[in-house]
């Protein structure tokens, strides 16, 4: 059998019955719905079938191949610019062996039958590799046998290529669509054999995303584009003190201004921060309604937090934990590392588009994980899943903001009100960061040492962060798990500050702070940081020689939160990505004062990166970024395309939120409110060189989106104390005097 896909203990085991069910369109086309819970982790979908009950979820429906040979794909996961919406269609095509040029993809809305639709953790091609690739090799099969049966030789004569199945004994050959009628008459075959990834002729290409047509001309694709007949326009207003709820509004007064319909407080709502919702016949009209309401708040006890207080209280909690110095090195350094707060500043604010009618709330939304927008609106209304129904849009941006869904719930709260009417919410851009789920700020005190042969003898962190959210540190990762006797202990600071998932959570920060502080050591034994890394490395089973192969039982990840996260830690594919970046950007060779090299490594997601960065910083503290050099293991490469914009992508924003950003809290409430005051990176900034190195891997993928992100910061911060000796100890760096003399 095969247990829904949110249940705890997942199996993968199915029959052949319950693998694939076939039948036959209206208008002869061939269906294939495949048992697998897509979205699963790279372990469950790598587990080998075996022999039980019957499947106790939903067919999901993927592949639809019409009569003239046209293929419709479905990709289930949201797709926000890492190339879901393109990659995971891949995969099924090349096993189903058809032209790409032959293949519609469509987006696909929420179902149980696609299993878990979560485009979170660089998950979504690690999490359906294996379903679909074992889907489409079992229609080429059914395909093959159709075409064997209609010229009656052996299935084993015939062959497949761009779409239709090849006799090369009698020259004849019949197109996918001249076979569907017959394929959907026969009997599941089971054991069908997948290609050998040599073989791969579409996985591994450039292939274009399949909607770039449509984003540069500007068709409706994002949940901000959706249109309903008879809609009206809403705004959500909250406190802006995180735990406030309003007391009183002047809705009479807001009710009586240009194209407003309507005015009210909601509360009482499980799930639900209470506030003040404006329907107006515009976006416009709403948002400027907005500007004329006067609410009198509750601001609660979470008035009295502000970043100050934060540090203090992270300092005293690291002073009564009384970590006690590395024990007599010749060498020890000490030092304490910072990071805000970060707003996700998507260029898509949050919005959704909703109506409720018959008792049925039917949603347009721009979500990384549908169902948690559907279980928020049941839960918070009362409404039972099947009664509530998302349609997925394109997301303009997510980087894990998305994948919590509260503006789902206040548009469905509206529209529940407003019963027959569509509503679409839209938050303002000062409301899309006052009341984001931010990444959380933290604090790292270190304390470590070498001995007189330059090798580190003790490592110890206390990490500070905000209570609840991800983030938090392990001793397992990476450099914890070189050095014998190393320790990490945490604290936490409470209040009601929102903290969520922000791109490569944990990993973000924590991997900024221990590469830096690895430089640091490196530098205090007078030691190259690459040759300092080798070492740590060489300590680490197997390691191996340097580059050389991971062994295959050590192919996983590390683990969350500045060691990676995923299984085990592969040391060898650690020295291999850092001994392709070194080489790549040419490390080592002497530079001038002012010019300088930096290096960091990161193993997120199943991925190991390796960053260098070149900067050169003038005497007057202008810096510039010349070049970045990323090599990456992320095992089998779907679309290269992408897999190269997702990694520079990757970089640069990490680079750009270490270099510009912050999120400070006063008086309980976000300090930074638009992109005024929150610069992201320009093109002014940017690295005009971005080389991405892949280590070639038939091994299946892994994570791709977020990987690329946490190491490109220090290898900045690393090649700045390069160039001028200043070290960067908190972000962001910009404001910070880098001039030299």
């Amino acid at each position: 059998m095969s247990v829904a896909p949110n249940s705890p203990g997942l199996t993968t085991i199915m029959d052949r019955r319950g693998f694939l069910k076939v039948g036959a369109l209206a208008g002869g086309g061939l269906l294939i719905s495949a048992y697998f819970p897509l979205g699963s982790s790279l372990a469950e979908a790598q587990t080998a079938p075996a022999a039980g009950a019957a499947p106790d979820f939903a067919p999901n429906v993927f592949i639809r191949i019409a009569p003239d040979g046209a293929v419709s794909l479905i990709a289930p996961n949201s797709e926000m610019g890492q190339g879901a919406k393109t990659a995971l269609p891949m995969i099924i095509a090349e096993e189903l062996d058809v032209d790409w040029k032959q293949v519609t993809v469509h987006q696909g809305d929420l179902n149980p039958a696609y299993g878990r639709q979560s485009a979170v953790g660089s998950g979504s091609t690690t999490g359906n590799y294996a379903a679909l690739r074992q889907a489409g090799a079992t229609a080429r099969a059914m395909l093959v046998a159709a075409a064997a049966q209609t010229w009656g030789v052996p299935a084993a004569e015939c062959s497949t290529a761009a779409g239709a199945v090849l006799h090369a004994v009698s020259s004849r050959r019949l197109t996918y669509g001249e076979l569907t009628a017959t394929a959907a008459t026969l009997p599941v075959p089971t054991g069908v054999p997948l290609k050998d990834p040599k073989d791969f002729k579409l996985i591994g290409t450039r292939v274009p995303g399949v909607d770039n047509e449509k984003i540069v001309t500007g068709q409706p694709l994002y949940g901000i584009d959706q249109r309903l007949p008879g809609m009206l326009y809403a705004a959500y207003v909250k406190c802006p003190v995180f735990g406030g709820k309003p007391v009183s509004a002047n809705l009479d007064e807001v009710k009586k201004l240009p194209g407003v319909r309507d005015a009210f407080v909601l509360e009482n709502i499980n799930g639900l921060v209470p506030g003040v919702a404006i329907v107006a016949d515009s976006t416009w009209n709403a948002f400027s309604a907005v500007g004329k309401l006067k609410v009198q708040w509750d601001e609660g006890p979470g008035v009295s937090q502000n970043s100050e207080d934060m540090a203090k209280q992270a300092a005293a909690l690291a002073q009564a934990a009384a970590v006690a110095p590395p024990a007599a090195p010749v060498k020890a350094v000490e030092a304490v590392y910072h990071y805000p707060f970060l707003a996700h500043a998507t260029l898509e604010p949050q919005n959704c588009t909703a109506v409720f009618k018959d008792g049925v709330m039917e949603m347009w939304c721009p979500t990384q994980v549908p169902s948690a927008g559907q279980g928020l609106v049941t839960r918070g209304l009362g409404l039972a899943a099947g009664n509530v129904k998302v349609h997925v849009t394109r997301v303009g941006g997510g980087f894990g903001r998305r994948g919590s869904n509260e503006f789902s719930l206040e548009v469905a709260a509206i529209a529940q009100k407003l019963e027959g009417t569509p509503v679409k919410l839209t938050w303002m851009r000062e409301h899309d960061f006052g009341h984001d789920n931010y990444r959380s700020n933290g604090w790292h005190f270190f304390n470590g040492g070498v001995d007189a042969a330059g090798k580190v003898v003790a490592l110890q962190d206390y990490f500070v962060k905000m209570l609840g959210g991800p983030g938090d540190m392990n001793g397992g990762g990476f450099p914890f798990n070189a050095v014998p006797g190393s320790s990490v202990q945490s604290g936490k600071l409470p209040g009601p500050i929102p903290t969520g998932y922000w791109r490569a959570p944990g990993d973000n920060g924590n991997t900024w702070a221990v590469q830096c502080f690895v430089d640091e050591l490196a530098h205090a034994a007078g030691r190259d940081p690459l040759d300092f890394t080798l070492d740590l490395l060489a300590a680490l089973p197997g390691a191996a020689a340097r580059g050389g192969p991971a062994p295959a039982a050590a192919a996983g990840g590390g683990r969350r939160g500045g060691g990676g996260r995923g299984g085990g830690f592969a040391a060898a594919k650690m020295v291999a990505v850092l001994k392709l970046a070194t080489d790549q950007a040419g490390w080592g060779r002497k530079l001038p004062r002012g010019q300088g090299q930096g290096l960091a490594v990161c193993n997120a997601n199943g991925a190991y990166v390796a960053v260098v960065a070149d900067v050169t910083v003038s005497p007057q503290g202008v810096l510039k970024i010349t070049k970045l050099t990323a090599a990456v293991d992320a095992g089998l490469i779907m679309n290269l395309s992408s897999a190269e914009s997702q990694v520079q992508g990757a970089m640069l924003d990490g680079i750009g939120a270490a270099w510009f950003l912050k999120i400070t809290i006063e008086k309980g409430a976000a300090a930074q409110v638009n992109f005024d005051d929150y610069p992201l990176m320009r093109l002014e900034h940017s690295p005009p060189v971005v080389d991405v190195h892949f280590l070639p891997s038939v091994s299946p993928p892994t994570g791709l989106g977020e990987p690329g992100l946490p190491p490109a910061a220090p290898a900045v911060c690393n090649a700045i104390f390069a160039a001028t000796g200043i070290r960067i100890r908190t972000l962001p760096f910009s404001g910070q005097d880098l001039k030299w003399s």
